[in-house]
């Protein structure tokens, strides 16, 4: 005699959700552009799901936050070209990731997702499903929808002036500074103005 196992009611959620879009939403905050980008496409190729095929769309969508706030290693912002060519006379430019970062917030997000996608027929309809803002402002139908956040690739350390002083009596003490020692972040130096040099035959004030 042969048992059957009864489906249950989570189990058939979590069923419907495979064959769902669902909304993912990930914070590009201090972010590497390359990681991020590989990251986020495996969720709209649907790669995370076992119902995944090369040949079928099932991916889900993504939001991308605060992409004006994406990081790249070393000098890589000056070192990485993109390439465009419009196949007109006169339109193939090389343009550095700097400048069209300051053109536009969320391009190189856009970009670091299309070249993670691969090259293949589906990927103009799967960048279809991203949606990047530069900060954390959204409209609300996208906020509504949003129903999973997805864990960032890097680890945001803290700056030196977001420490408390508590945590920072903690540190370990490497260096002992003399009573009248001036920390950058607590007590800002006045500016002692130009130099100005003295004519000859002239006293100085």
């Amino acid at each position: 005699m042969s048992f059957r196992r009864v489906v249950s009611r989570f189990d058939r959620v979590n069923q419907w959700l495979q064959f769902s879009r669902q909304w993912h939403v990930i914070d590009a905050n201090q972010q590497d552009a390359e990681l991020l980008g590989e990251k986020v496409a495996r969720y709209l190729a649907g790669k995370h799901k076992p119902i995944y095929h090369p040949e079928t769309d099932c991916g889900d969508h993504v939001v991308v936050t605060n992409c004006k706030d994406i990081a790249m290693h070393a000098f890589d912002w000056k070192h990485t070209i993109y390439k465009f060519n419009m196949e007109y006379p006169k339109s193939k430019a090389d343009i550095p990731a700097w400048q069209i970062h300051e053109y536009d917030p969320c391009r190189i997000a856009f970009l670091s997702v299309y070249r993670s996608l691969g090259n293949n027929l589906l990927r103009r309809r799967l960048i279809q499903r991203l949606h990047l803002f530069p900060d954390s402002e959204m409209p609300d139908f996208v906020r509504k929808n949003i129903g999973n956040q997805l864990r960032q690739v890097q680890e945001v350390v803290k700056r030196s002036d977001e420490y408390t002083e508590e945590e920072r009596a903690k540190f370990p003490k490497i260096v002992k500074f003399a009573d009248g020692h001036v920390v950058d972040w607590e007590k800002s130096q006045q500016n002692p103005g130009r130099h100005a040099k003295p004519v000859p035959g002239q006293k100085e004030k």
